[in-house]
């Protein structure tokens, strides 16, 4: 679980960079292809952050559900 959350952090952190080089680099020259590298900066940033909240929620909800079975295996020995 952990190298799930690590991965998750990890795509999210990498999207903000991208982001950011995006506005860095972006100046108001309107050729082809600095609005092609634009788009594909943008999109691969929008997609590394979804992919890792998405990880981020699913990695949460499935602890909780593991710590739930957990607490009903102990309260059932006893």
């Amino acid at each position: 679980m952990l190298k799930r959350l690590e991965g998750s952090i990890l795509l999210i952190i990498i999207g903000e960079v991208l982001f950011w080089a995006l506005s860095y680099f972006s100046n108001n020259d309107n050729s082809n292809f600095s609005e092609f590298t634009s788009g594909v900066l943008l999109g691969l940033s929008v997609g590394m952050k979804v992919i890792g909240i998405m990880l981020l929620l699913f990695s949460i909800i499935k602890y909780r559900k593991n710590e739930n079975k957990i607490d009903s295996i102990k309260d059932s020995k006893k």
